[in-house]
């Protein structure tokens, strides 16, 4: 077990550049990885937190200020370049929102909201996706027997920041609010800066709304025992969540992912089943601890997760997963597009188009497509099955039972977790799961014991079961707060026990 609490994170990506300043080399030493799990973050935020707290209320702008040092600083730990470059990006986007809030004529304003998204778009294209781009460009070329006059692009060697989808998408959306009028531009500097910046969501989300975290920034923040409570037992639950569950659901489907030819039938439906627990537990996870730490500073972060695996369809899944996505996905794709409001093939094309977009902006491969074009499809399936089964009363009567809800649960959870094999950069090793799980093969055993595995989905399952029931609602309140600081104290332990010697990097981190 490490000791290095609260387990040690896996080295994340180096950049093709470091800085040249020493003290930059130094800040890079004390907080090697932007990991919530680990030492180094935990006596960097407490450091932060005492300091924070200490400042008198009615200095609430100092406040602010100590947030946005803080944030630069944690970024710049790992690359001080891009912390500049994502700062830089930040001052552009504020003064083009300044802009428009002055600018009276309508082409003026537009032009400025082309400016500010295609800045930001670009960035993010060149960044993210040039080298999936010119490949497939230099693929296309050589096929038709022309010179592309350009070597393939290395995707190993492409260094993507951390976040840069998430605060991207953030920018994009404030722009586009303030062009809308449906938010005043921010006047205050370091009150933009902390909305992009800060920490506990700059690296993967949740993904905040200006109108909603900006006016938190004018708030004068109390310390408040209640609210400190939720923010440790948040944070608490979601390392829990990473170290025991997440990190050791990693040791049975990795494994198998990376050479899926080795293993038997039975091993990879296990490895499919475990990466589905994985990637939950790893994402919600991480949103629990960010969501914990902001509550400890004063601010409320959306909720990202609502237990998505007890949906009973792929609408209702994208209800409860990646909240803040979805939402964003439907107010500045689905909407525009024209949403629902045309035809029934214009909502089926305007529900894949965005599906696809959003596979699209979690990865540059073809992986990360076909998994939104078959999310998208997903949608369209249920559409139009909801509208077949609307006009037969019997069928959606039968669909409403307790039997033919979890029916409906167990479908969606197995085609969502069908389509996590796509979820992943490397097409040929998903089509190489998929033959394996559909063609029956022998080959090699999980890593681990099978029991180890269905106790942990079991366990997760009856949790989320018995908050979804209402039973932990009415029981939490009840209990007396030693046993709530015994059983959080017992997640710790448990999270220090179950977590692998060396732990993964979370999975969102690379979007």
């Amino acid at each position: 077990m490490s000791l290095s609490l609260l387990a040690s994170a896996a080295p994340p990506a180096e950049p093709a550049f470091h800085s040249g300043f020493a003290y930059f080399r130094w800040l890079h030493e004390l907080l090697p990885a932007p990991f919530f799990h680990t030492q180094a973050f935990l006596t960097f935020f407490a450091l932060i937190l005492v300091v924070y707290w200490s400042i008198p209320r009615r200095f609430q702008m100092t406040r602010v200020w100590l947030l946005v040092v803080a944030s630069f600083h944690f970024y710049a730990a790992w690359s001080a370049e891009l912390a500049f470059l994502v700062t830089g990006t930040t001052l552009a986007d504020y003064l083009f929102g300044r802009l428009m809030g002055h600018a009276t004529r309508s082409w003026f304003r537009k032009l400025l909201l082309y400016c500010s998204v295609g800045m930001n778009l670009g960035i993010l294209c060149y960044f993210k996706y040039r080298g999936f781009f010119l490949n497939e460009l230099y693929d296309g070329m050589r096929q038709l027997g022309m010179n592309p006059g350009f070597a393939k692009v290395s995707l190993e060697n492409v260094f993507i920041p951390f976040g840069i989808s998430f605060y991207t998408f953030e920018a994009i959306s404030y722009a586009v609010d303030v062009y809308k009028r449906k938010i005043e531009p921010e006047r205050s500097l370091p009150r933009f800066l902390l909305f992009i910046l800060f920490f506990p969501h700059l690296v993967a989300g949740p993904i905040v709304r200006a109108g909603d975290f900006l006016t938190q920034t004018r708030r004068p923040k109390r310390w408040n025992w209640v609210r400190a409570q939720v923010g440790v037992q948040l944070f608490l639950v979601g390392a829990f969540k990473k170290m025991a569950i997440a990190d050791r659901m990693a040791m049975f489907c990795d494994p198998v992912f990376q050479s899926p030819d080795s293993y038997s039938s039975v091993a990879v439906w296990f490895a499919v089943l475990a990466y589905a627990v994985r990637i939950y537990c790893d994402f919600s996870g991480y949103s629990d601890m960010a969501v914990g730490a902001a509550h400890l500073l004063g601010y409320k972060l959306t909720n990202n997760f609502n237990m998505p695996y007890l949906a009973a369809n792929v609408t209702d899944f994208w209800r409860r997963w990646h909240i803040s996505l979805s939402s964003w996905l439907r107010d500045y794709i689905f909407i525009p597009l024209g949403g629902s409001r045309g035809s029934r093939w214009l909502t089926y094309r305007n529900l894949v188009l965005t599906f696809l977009i959003g596979g699209l902006w979690h990865g540059a491969a073809w992986g990360y497509i076909l998994w939104g074009l078959a999310h998208g499809l997903l949608q369209v399936v249920h559409k139009w099955f909801k509208e077949y089964s609307d006009d037969r009363p019997r069928l959606t009567a039968f669909l409403g039972t307790s039997f033919g809800t979890g029916l409906r649960v167990l479908l969606t959870f197995v085609c969502v977790s069908l389509c996590w094999v796509l979820f992943q950069p490397e097409l040929g090793k998903a089509l190489a799961v998929f033959e394996k799980l559909f063609y029956v093969q022998r080959g090699l055993a999980l890593p681990l014991s099978n029991r180890s595995l269905w106790a942990t989905v079991i366990f997760l399952f009856l949790c989320q079961l018995l908050v979804r029931s209402g039973v932990w609602a009415k029981l939490y309140p009840r209990l007396p707060a030693p046993v709530l600081g015994v059983g959080y104290a017992a997640c710790l332990c448990v999270a220090l026990i179950l977590a692998p010697d060396s732990g993964t990097t979370f999975i969102y981190f690379q979007f």
